[in-house]
Parts: structure tokens; sequence; C-alpha cells
């Protein structure tokens, strides 16, 4: 509300009124309206009345005491919840992994036992007595032949015209 509409107006409504004083009495007005409410208040007894009871209401809540001891209880109570939340998330945490490695180690022993019964059935080339050393084969040793000039098998009649 600016200050030209509180002086145009003559009759202010009680609400605009209260809203005015509540700004007066935390600082939040202009000069005109600081005049405009210092004027009301020598003027009316009953806006003086209320202007009374909202400082003796601001001054009970500013001093109004803070259950310091029941903050710090519940603020306990509420650390001691936490850490029971998370000691179980992390003991159901290392549950799982447990489970996991668990499953993974029985995985890799059924795996072990089916591959090496199918290792040993399926052929002998992977059998152990298949590949025990053998001692090499006597291979006869013939002379190489190099054809310098004539080639050593014929050619049919079509490449050697060429």
């Amino acid at each position: 509300m600016s200050a030209n509409q509180i002086f145009n107006s003559s009759m202010i409504i009680l609400e605009e009124r209260f809203e005015l004083l509540s700004a007066y009495i935390d600082g939040e007005v202009t000069d005109a309206e600081e005049q405009l409410v210092e004027q009301w208040l020598a003027d009316d007894i009953n806006f003086r009345h209320l202007y009374q009871q909202q400082l003796k209401l601001r001054q009970l809540l500013i001093d109004l005491p803070v259950p310091v001891a029941a903050h710090l209880s519940a603020k306990s109570e509420t650390d001691v919840m936490i850490n029971r939340v998370m000691a179980e998330i992390d003991k159901r945490s290392q549950r799982r992994k447990w489970k996991l490695a668990g499953i993974g180690i029985s995985v890799a022993a059924v795996v072990g036992i089916f591959g090496s019964l199918f290792t040993f059935n399926s052929s002998p080339q992977f059998s152990p007595v298949a590949n025990s050393i053998k001692s090499p084969i006597q291979v006869k040793e013939e002379p190489i032949l190099i054809a310098m000039e004539e080639p050593l098998v014929p050619l049919p009649k079509s490449m050697s015209s060429k």
C-alpha cells in the first residue's frame, strides 16, 4: 500500500490499519506511513491499546524459552535411531556379499566338476593317456631334385606350345 493511497483514503479498513501497525512495529514503513501511524496513536485510544498489545506480544515471543533439554534428548534419540538403521543396512549388505560369494564358489565348483567329466569322456586327444610323448617316426630321406631346364612332370601340350 502506498502512502498516497493512505492519505487519500478517508476511511481505512481495520485490516489495513493492523498491517500498517505491524510494519510500524517492525520498522518497515516509509516516513509518510510512520507519520500516519503516529497520528493514529495520538488520536485513537483503541489503536493505542492495540499497539500496546502488539508490543507486549512481540516481547513475550522474544522472551519465550526454548526447551533445550527436550531438543537435545530428541536429537540424541534421533542419532541412536539413525545409527541403528545404518547398522542394520551394513549387516544386510554384509549378508548379501557373503551370499553372492557362496553362490559364486558353488557355480565355480559345479562348472569345474562338469567340465572335468566332459573332458575325460569326450575324445582321446584330450585324455592324459593319448597325450603321452611318442618317439618321432623315422622318415626315409630322399635326394632333392632340382629341375633347371626340363620340368619334372610332363606338361600338357596346350601349355608347352606357348
